[in-house]
């Protein structure tokens, strides 16, 4: 048996420094396919307005840079493309357009123009901020750490008060597994911010690793932050968990259930809760039940929910169960071990 932890690891954010975590989602409510529906309204009525804009003022470069950043926004970058280019035709000297560039060169996969185009910005404006962060950034990404600091300490030449800039210098930290440096960052970018989600959910994360409980306070920041957004609860219901603070840990989880209910990780550990800590096998059955409804290939949960029905007696139930283990893999030593207990009995 185990329960499912979260793969305890920086989390790596996009050029953007936007977080990046999956969850399992369920189908969009009609509320939400409404709500789409008058967004789509509202960005007809933008590029209406635009083009309007541009038919009335055709030289104005500002105007396709706005159009661009709206056809950016609907991932239309071809056509963001063609607009920024026509607005660098118009005005060459303007630093921000070639910021534009970037983002969407970035958008297409294309890094060496990407550089290009916020080099060409800092040709322009050597003190640009916002060209700096987006050149760190993407050496953060490409993995080019030296360039990434070397970038982030001309920023802060500039602009010590950067909270995003201290940030991405601690997911570099984390990557080359400089956890007191990283945590040092991440302080200052909490101390600048104190409003910066993604640094407090890191901190919650790093002493969460620690085992220090002050991860309970930055991952309850968190929460108090982004209340609906479900990593910082599962964090912290990970963190209770693992130090047996277990009535802490079905709370947090349940928090998840009722913003998500088929989230698959809160489920599945609060089966294994009742298995391994509460020892209510039946409870402890309806949660695996669920986890295999909604992911048959979890492979512990079959052979939990097994190991359940063999605690309870109903072998030819757990027969099947640690059955359905060894198809989603085929050397999983515990239902093999389940198998030999009932055949010997």
């Amino acid at each position: 048996m185990k329960y499912s932890t979260k793969m305890r690891k920086y989390l790596h954010f996009t050029f953007i420094v936007l977080l990046a975590v999956s969850f399992a989602c369920s189908s969009k409510s009609n509320k939400d396919q409404e709500r789409q529906s008058g967004d789509s309204l509202k960005f007809d009525r933008t590029l209406f307005d635009i083009n309007e804009n541009i038919i009335n003022d055709s030289n104005n470069d500002e105007l396709y840079i706005q159009r661009a950043d709206y056809y950016l926004s609907v991932n239309k970058t071809d056509s963001a493309l063609r607009d920024i280019l026509i607005a660098i035709d118009i005005n060459k000297e303007n630093a921000n357009h070639y910021i534009t560039l970037s983002d969407a060169y970035l958008k297409i996969g294309n890094p060496d123009k990407c550089f290009e185009a916020l080099n060409r910005t800092l040709v322009l404006d050597t003190r640009n901020k916002e060209a700096l962060i987006k050149k760190a950034q993407l050496y953060l990404i490409m993995r080019d750490y030296d360039n990434t600091y070397s970038t982030i300490s001309e920023l802060l030449s500039i602009d010590k008060l950067n909270p995003i800039a201290y940030f991405v210098n601690a997911i570099a930290y984390l990557e080359e597994q400089d956890t007191t440096n990283a945590i040092r960052n991440l302080h200052i970018a909490v101390d600048q911010k104190q409003d910066y989600y993604e640094a407090q959910l890191q901190l919650g994360v790093l002493y969460s690793d620690k085992k220090n409980p002050v991860a309970i306070n930055y991952l309850q920041n968190s929460i108090n932050l982004k209340p609906r957004t479900i990593e910082p609860y599962h964090q912290l219901g990970l963190f209770f968990q693992e130090n047996n603070r277990v009535q802490s840990a079905i709370i947090t989880y349940n928090s998840i259930l009722d913003i998500e209910p088929e989230f698959v990780p809160a489920l599945y550990n609060l089966g294994y809760i009742q298995l391994v800590y509460q020892q209510n096998f039946v409870r402890a059955i309806d949660y695996f039940s669920k986890v295999v409804q909604l992911t048959p290939e979890y492979a512990e949960a079959w052979y939990n929910r097994g190991y359940c029905y063999e605690l309870l007696g109903q072998l030819e139930l757990a027969r099947n169960d640690y059955q359905e283990t060894l198809k989603i893999m085929s050397n999983y030593s515990k239902a093999i071990d389940g198998l030999n207990r009932l055949d010997a009995d």
